[in-house]
């Protein structure tokens, strides 16, 4: 195949003379390429200022400094999916056993809906599946962070947008060694979520232009619970606390 040869004439009457001209009037200093300093600062004080309008400081990012932890014990229940392993609920430790396929907890309390944090130590025992599914509320729905799913190892939230912890943004993969204890953080604010384990950042997700919600499996966690699949799992030192002074919970009762 030949490749097709520009002819001179376009090089010599069209490119060149065009190249030329800037040139002279360059050369001639009839173009200023230079912005004065003056023009320059000012530039870029109006660019820094703008930058700064779009994109705001985020609010209930951190909680208040008078915010507490609050236990969340005393109001565990079972999930009853059906088909749940053996349960044991005890002030220091709640213990769930191998289900088909899950066994899980969930809080019968009143629980924030929005602008706070929440924490759980978790630990696989025995199994390969998820140990630590956290439901928990945003505004008036609900999603799950999920632990060592799909075999052991998926790590993310379900659902984005209609897709789960395997196949949205958040999904990554993290190996969870049995016996050793995880410490798990959840923040939801109002701009986004965000998770961490052993105080390291693993997930920040935008909430503005997503949709929530959770797999239909995890119907009997909601408003707040936790669940294992076809393993046995623990879970200790669960606790929450307020963003500001605002949250309100999910049966609408004042947070004291």
């Amino acid at each position: 195949m030949k490749v097709p040869i520009v002819k001179s004439f376009v090089t010599r009457h069209r490119i060149w003379p065009l190249g030329f001209v800037f040139f002279c009037i360059a050369s001639a200093g009839l173009v200023a390429f230079d912005v004065p300093p003056a023009a320059a600062q000012d530039a870029a004080s109006k660019s820094a200022a703008g930058a700064q309008q779009a994109a705001p400081e985020s609010k209930n990012t951190e909680p208040d400094a008078k915010s507490k932890w609050t236990q969340l014990s005393g109001k565990w229940e079972p999930c009853e999916f059906g088909g749940d392993g053996p349960i044991e609920i005890t002030d220091k430790v709640i213990e769930v056993g191998y289900g088909d396929p899950l066994t899980g907890v969930r809080w019968k309390g009143s629980f924030p809906k929005d602008n706070y944090e929440v924490e759980i130590e978790a630990r696989r025992t025995d199994g390969f599946d998820f140990f630590c599914a956290l439901t928990f509320p945003v505004a008036e729905t609900h999603c799950t962070l999920v632990l060592g799913g799909w075999g052991g190892g998926v790590t993310g939230l379900s659902n984005i947008d209609g897709y789960d912890a395997s196949d949205n943004e958040t999904t990554q993969f993290r190996a969870y060694d049995d016996d050793k204890w995880f410490r798990v953080r959840v923040r939801v604010d109002t701009k986004h979520i965000t998770c961490w384990i052993d105080d390291k950042e693993i997930i920040q997700q935008e909430r503005e232009g997503h949709e929530f919600g959770i797999r239909f499996e995890m119907d009997p966690c909601v408003p707040l619970g936790v669940a294992a699949y076809q393993c046995d799992a623990e879970y200790r030192n669960l606790r929450w606390r307020p963003l500001n002074q605002s949250s309100s919970t999910s049966d609408g009762a004042p947070i004291k």
